[in-house]
């Protein structure tokens, strides 16, 4: 009998952004918290930003123990890339061609803003890789989801409507002055038509993003003065964009960056709700927990909010310039306890989010033909498989072979999530498998 299920230590991640040791979900997970009044040494201080669970090089977990029908078998320490490679069959039959994960499945915990980003289709990834690899890690695109694991994540997310922006232009002097008043005109004149005003918000962002040093310093100055007067009430969506540039500024200071958030929409999302980021959107999130998956790419476009490299040139070009509202991912509820977070669009994964009462059980399977990569959560319990017990308890992290089936018990009301490809990604006419 081959491998049924890998117990993984997952890769943490210290980006600048995240959370505090003792504020951070990652650090309760990996176990890695400080004990109150214990002594503190330079690299306790450092934050606990990314939980990363799958075979990505840029940050693959590393395996515990493998469940094996031969008890010989063992793998503790290796990387799970190195391991697909060596065992590629827990793939299935389709994915052991490539021994590759098509996913890769976080957990995001955001003390301050990320950049202002977006991921690059298939097209441009590769070429961006092939010119660049060490910048741009892969040649494979990041289409993504954000699902809320506490109530105040906040994030900014693709293009507001047109007439938004045109409204926040006739307010705010600071931005038109960036934009331009000709760029201004334009926006004015598309309204209404929805390939103008792509094309008018092309242009408008563009300008904007390339302000000169001294302009924009000049700009902000005057828009922080804007934003601490006392004022007349303005529109909602106004107010809450002058909140945000003052909290944006005691982070990043005179970054462009921030005046994106006049340009883009910003959602407040509550526990359990879900944001997608297709390709080529641009997004940053502000604020919260998240469980994040998506297609097993490590690619960032950056233009703001960041002390890293910035690829303004390339962002700009690349761009989704359609001003909507942010797209979402509705959950469906499959059973009682299990939500399933998929997409038409999401063609490489799925996230199933299962919450079982104590002393509940249930048989569940995630993948006929492909892997389950999960987490748990909140609680106590186990997975059974082949009479094999493996318990579980917030933190475990787990990747099931391809066609496992395992039995799921709850010794305390339990909470996980789990990531596997869709059943339309092994259909013999996708070309994406």
């Amino acid at each position: 009998m081959g491998i049924q299920m890998l117990s993984l230590t997952p890769f943490t991640q210290h980006y600048d952004w995240g959370k505090p040791r003792n504020q951070s979900i990652i650090a309760e997970l990996t176990g890695q918290c400080k004990a109150n009044g214990a002594d503190e040494s330079p690299s306790d201080t450092k934050p606990f930003a990314e939980m990363w669970m799958g075979d990505h090089p840029s940050g693959p977990s590393s395996v515990k123990t493998p469940s094996s029908g031969n008890k010989k078998f063992s793998m503790h320490g290796s990387s799970l890339n190195d391991v697909l490679q060596c065992s590629p069959s827990v793939l299935g039959k389709q994915l052991a061609r490539d021994g590759k994960l098509p996913f890769l499945l976080k957990v995001l915990s955001i003390h301050k803003a990320l950049s202002i980003q977006a991921h690059p289709d298939r097209a441009r990834a590769a070429k961006l890789h092939a010119e660049r690899p060490e910048i741009y890690k892969d040649p494979n695109h990041k289409p993504e989801i954000a699902i809320a694991l506490t109530d105040d994540f906040e994030a900014l997310c693709g293009f507001r409507p047109v007439p938004e922006l045109v409204a926040i232009l006739a307010e705010v002097p600071e931005v038109l002055a960036l934009v331009g008043k000709a760029a201004y005109a334009e926006l004015k004149s598309s309204l209404g038509d929805c390939k103008k005003e792509s094309h008018a918000l092309r242009k408008a962002y563009t300008k904007m993003m390339h302000a000169s040093e001294e302009l924009l310093c000049a700009q902000m100055h005057l828009l922080m003065a804007r934003v601490k007067a006392p004022r007349e009430s303005n529109s909602d969506f106004l107010e809450e964009a002058f909140d945000l540039v003052s909290k944006l500024y005691l982070q990043y200071g005179d970054d462009i960056g921030i005046f994106s958030v006049f340009f883009m929409n910003h959602v407040h999302m509550k526990r359990g709700e879900c944001l997608y980021m297709a390709q080529n959107v641009p997004h940053a999130y502000l604020s919260g927990d998240i469980v994040e998956c998506m297609a097993c790419s490590d690619n960032v476009v950056r233009g703001g909010l960041t002390p890293k490299f910035k690829d303004v040139e390339v962002l700009c070009e690349m761009l989704d310039y359609r001003g909507a509202p942010p797209a979402v991912v509705k959950p469906v509820q499959l059973d009682d306890g299990v939500q399933l977070y998929a997409d038409p669009d999401i063609e490489e994964f799925q996230v199933t989010h299962l919450h079982l009462a104590k002393g509940s059980s249930m048989r569940r399977l995630f993948s006929r033909a492909g892997p389950t990569m999960g987490f748990a959560y909140k609680g106590s319990g186990s997975l059974t498989i082949s009479g094999e017990v493996k318990d579980i308890s917030p933190g475990t992290v787990f990747m099931l072979g391809a066609g496992v089936e395992p039995e799921i018990k709850a010794d305390m009301e339990l909470e996980f999530f789990v990531a596997s490809c869709p059943p339309q990604y092994f259909r013999p006419d996708c070309t994406f498998a």
